[in-house]
């Protein structure tokens, strides 16, 4: 079977948990005799807006789409642009696939979705964050305040902040107050109705958790439209790791993933420092440091909180995915501290893998991955005092520690997820020719 994956980016332009499940279900494929390929968006330098450019990674073809959103002036060019729909089709009529998975469309277009449907080429869809329905991608503000529901009022001046340049004053300088929200939330309320029939015209629709299951019922998605299919791990690349038991140096906490202020790092920092004791642990950072739209400013607020505790804190910067078993095996403790809800929390299960103590915030996917003082420990999330209660409970606590590292965890391998969504393809596939 041939399947094309579409992304927002791929490797190696970047390197985050949607971009590793893609290409863990691209071996998988390919392991099992079928042709994936993938295409992705890309921002590379010389690769011009709409300009397709084609490469390959680990024998699997890339089509990659220059954006540069110097034509994105009006907010529906921002999530609907019908050129980036038309190139697509280009790169569709190339590889012939029988079916298309899209993963994400951030920096893309539905169009893609509408270009699909009007060729009657079966599609899945994988919801892997809130982007359809929060163009912020992770129903959460730019002062970190989580968004259970959707609610225009509070969307407004979020987006504002976020495209000052297509709402509010920027989209209408000579409009008063009342005319400015009254346009702004009739643009919302269109691109939620896009968003709804696109969704509504996807021939399955797939998430990671169950959280998100919930969560985009809510939204009105129908109940049962949504199915949950856990994603898969490489996890022979975790064999032979040794389990953990407390040793009598400190504590060795890490993080890793990207480093923005939503994955809640400055609240790991802060735990650090209210603990006080420099000897009880040692705390290793790995992960490039990101923009978080308009804020440039985080990599500064974490070396001030780390600020006195340079012997402590040690920030790595990126690293390669490659040596990821290497880092988790250097750890006693992960921390996942995402103030936003996580869609299923992919470093949860790589440190199971890697047998290290799981230390997470309670809400989101990361809540339902982790029984707390069972497989690893809850914390009030974005609370940095409780977080330095469970970390100072793991250094005191050695029998707990010894305990929760023996925790049996089950993660599945990337080889039975790839199994359950060919058997999904197939099915929308026979759905198709019967229609």
């Amino acid at each position: 079977m041939r399947v094309l994956f579409v992304t927002a980016s791929y490797l190696p332009d970047s390197v985050g948990g949607v971009e590793l499940h893609v290409e863990g279900l691209a071996r998988a494929l390919r392991r099992a005799g079928h042709e994936p390929a993938v295409f992705a968006r890309t921002g590379r330098e010389g690769v011009g807006h709409l300009e397709l450019v084609r490469d390959e990674v680990d024998g699997v073809p890339v089509v990659r789409l220059g954006n540069t959103f110097e034509d994105a002036t009006s907010l529906p060019m921002m999530y609907a642009h019908p050129g980036i729909g038309d190139r697509f089709v280009e790169a569709l009529e190339e590889l012939e696939p029988d079916v298309v998975h899209v993963h994400h469309l951030t920096c893309l277009s539905t169009s893609i979705l509408e270009r699909l449907r009007a060729r009657g080429v079966p599609v899945v869809m994988t919801l892997h964050d809130f982007w359809m329905g929060c163009p912020r991608g992770q129903r959460i503000t730019a002062g970190l305040e989580t968004c259970p529901e959707i609610r225009l009022e509070r969307c407004v001046p979020c987006l504002r902040e976020l495209w000052p340049h297509l709402l509010g004053r920027g989209r209408a300088p000579e409009a008063s107050a009342e005319e400015r929200d009254a346009g702004d939330r009739a643009l919302l309320e269109e691109y939620h109705a896009t968003i709804h029939r696109v969704l509504h015209d996807v021939d399955a629709l797939v998430t990671p958790s169950r959280f998100m299951q919930r969560m985009f019922e809510s939204y009105g998605v129908a109940a049962g439209r949504v199915r949950v299919v856990e994603n898969g791990l490489p996890v022979a690349r975790f064999e032979g790791l040794p389990r953990r038991r407390r040793g009598d140096g400190p504590l060795r906490v890490g993080f890793i993933g990207s480093v923005l202020p939503s994955k809640g790092v400055h609240l790991l920092l802060e735990a650090v420092k209210q603990l006080g004791d420099p000897s009880s642990m040692r705390v290793d950072v790995w992960g490039e440091l990101l923009p978080f739209h308009h804020d440039t400013g985080y990599g500064e607020r974490l070396e001030a909180l780390r600020k006195g505790q340079e012997s402590v804190v040690t920030l790595h910067g990126r690293y390669d995915n490659t040596r990821l078993p290497e880092i988790l095996a250097g750890f006693d403790v992960v921390v996942v501290p995402s103030i936003w809800y996580e869609a299923y929390a992919l470093t949860i299960r790589e440190a199971f893998l890697a047998g290290a103590v799981v230390v997470t915030a309670n809400h989101g996917a990361m809540a339902e991955a982790v029984e707390d003082g069972v497989t690893g420990l809850l914390f009030q999330a974005g609370d940095a005092a409780d977080l330095a209660r469970a970390l100072r409970r793991l250094a005191d606590d050695r029998a707990l520690f010894d305990r929760l590292a023996a925790a049996a965890h089950a993660v599945r391998d990337e080889a039975d997820t790839a199994a359950e969504l060919l058997g999904l393809y197939e099915r929308v596939r026979a759905g198709r020719r019967s229609a």
